[in-house]
């Protein structure tokens, strides 16, 4: 509350030059831009001046540069958190990818022997099926894996340029030239 009562009394009376904090008989907190009386017990004097245009000019450019480095900082965690994501749903393709060849290679050397005769096929047919069908499902979760790559480090991508987009100096308007209409 005396943070508060301080801070209205010192915007009130900037121009003052000094701030007396005083108290006064019963112990009562007196904040004033004048001088406390001879028998009151002084708190405290701050000294003040006044900041000129220059100054506050030179302060907000300062608090704007410090935004937007604060801001340029969140953007660049922003884009590497993108980057890394991208990287782990890269390796999870990769992995994917090297699961379904694999998979893919043993389905196929055991099929091609339990599929070296007509009557061997026949025998086996169903698991020959759910043989080959646990390989196309194998390289679909490596498809989609690698689309979720994909998009990761499309998303990279677009954080970069919009970024790019937003930390540059806005473009001065030119005056259009105007078109003559010429009719024959």
């Amino acid at each position: 509350m005396l943070a508060i009562i301080f801070t209205f009394v010192l915007t009130l009376r900037a121009e003052a030059g000094q701030v007396y904090t005083w108290t006064y008989e019963h112990g009562n907190l007196h904040i004033t831009d004048s001088p406390p009386p001879k028998n009151a017990k002084i708190k405290d004097v701050l000294q003040y001046q006044r900041k000129s245009a220059d100054e506050k000019l030179a302060e907000k450019q300062e608090q704007k540069e410090e935004a937007l480095e604060d801001l340029k900082e969140k953007q660049n965690q922003q884009i590497e958190e993108a980057k890394r994501k991208a990287r782990q749903a890269d390796e999870r393709a990769k992995e994917a990818v090297a699961r379904a060849e694999q998979i893919t290679r043993d389905n196929n050397a055991y099929i091609r022997r339990l599929g070296s005769t007509k009557e061997k096929r026949k025998q086996f047919r169903k698991r020959i099926r759910r043989l080959k069908q646990e390989a196309v499902t194998a390289q679909e979760v490596a498809n989609a894996a690698i689309e979720e790559a994909r998009l990761a480090f499309d998303a990279v991508k677009e954080l970069e340029e919009k970024f790019e987009q937003e930390n540059q100096p806005p473009q001065q308007n030119k005056p259009q030239q105007p078109q003559a209409n010429i009719q024959e």
